[in-house]
């Protein structure tokens, strides 16, 4: 009799990944204040994150710590989809009362919620394949008004500086990105894939973050409310696609709910109290 092998959906979980760590960050990142060392913040954020991320792996998950996993979950939901809310309201839909773009939102938000992992595996492939391809797609056609003098540091700052620099990333990306090690747990990935996710989401987020730091300089992209949106709009091809605004809203949509949906599942999954995941 053959028997039926478990469909490792491993790898997938680096496309997760990715669209998790995008989420709501690449939507407003780099926030207000930055300044020519906000990159520098952004890559020692990343470095936080795989020390931490390294605890969440060897570390017995105590009560507390999965009480605190709840209400990073719960933060981390909440203000992934108060960011689109927001974005959609001021951007798309700014004549449209907020209750009519809240209603489609929780929809899709509960239909992700309620499918299975391997559903949202697939999605996450398919909506990665297309962030990955719009990001390096936008950063080519961007790349010829990139002004480098925008990151390059000519002398180390201050700590405060460095500081000031690199909380806005610890908050946005560092510590909600540390709920993909309790959600590979969860749907028992291999550690390997869980930081290849880490690294390849923190990748496409610097590329995001550095197509709008270069070609607006770090000074006014901190000034822009959707620096990565505004970059994007600058884009054009002939006569056909005059603005290619839409492909960015598409990678807002799926990183967002992606990271939404992540954060109800870990949440569902410990309050269920499952033994495998419990101390």
């Amino acid at each position: 009799m053959k028997t039926t092998k478990t469909p490792n959906f491993a790898p997938h979980f680096i496309f997760l990944s990715a669209l998790f760590i995008l989420g709501n960050s690449v939507i407003g990142l780099p926030y207000r204040g930055a300044d020519k060392y906000t990159f520098l913040g952004f890559l020692l954020s990343f470095i936080v994150l795989n020390v931490l991320c390294l605890f969440v792996f060897t570390l017995d998950l105590s009560r507390p710590l999965l009480f605190l996993a709840v209400l990073l979950s719960f933060w981390a939901g909440a203000d992934a989809f108060l960011e689109l809310l927001e974005f959609i309201s001021q951007t798309l839909l700014r004549n449209t009362p907020k209750i009519l773009i809240l209603l489609p939102l929780v929809f899709a938000v509960l239909v992700f919620a309620a499918a299975s992992d391997l559903m949202l595996f697939k999605f996450s492939v398919l909506l990665g394949i297309f962030s990955v391809t719009a990001v390096i797609f936008f950063a080519f056609f961007t790349a010829k008004d990139f002004n480098a003098d925008s990151i390059i540091i000519k002398s180390l700052p201050s700590g405060n500086v460095i500081l000031t620099q690199t909380i806005p990333y610890l908050k946005s990306v560092t510590l909600p990105s540390l709920l993909l090690g309790f959600y590979a747990k969860t749907t028992k990935s291999p550690k390997k894939f869980a930081f290849g996710g880490l690294f390849c989401g923190n990748l496409l987020l610097a590329v995001c973050i550095l197509n709008s730091v270069l070609l607006f300089g770090s000074d006014f992209a901190g000034k822009l409310k959707y620096p990565y949106a505004s970059a994007i709009s600058t884009v054009t091809l002939g006569n056909l696609f005059t603005r290619m605004d839409g492909f960015a809203y598409l990678i807002f949509f799926a990183s967002v709910i992606v990271k939404i949906t992540v954060c109800i599942k870990i949440i569902r999954f410990i309050i269920l109290g499952n033994d495998k995941f419990r101390c």
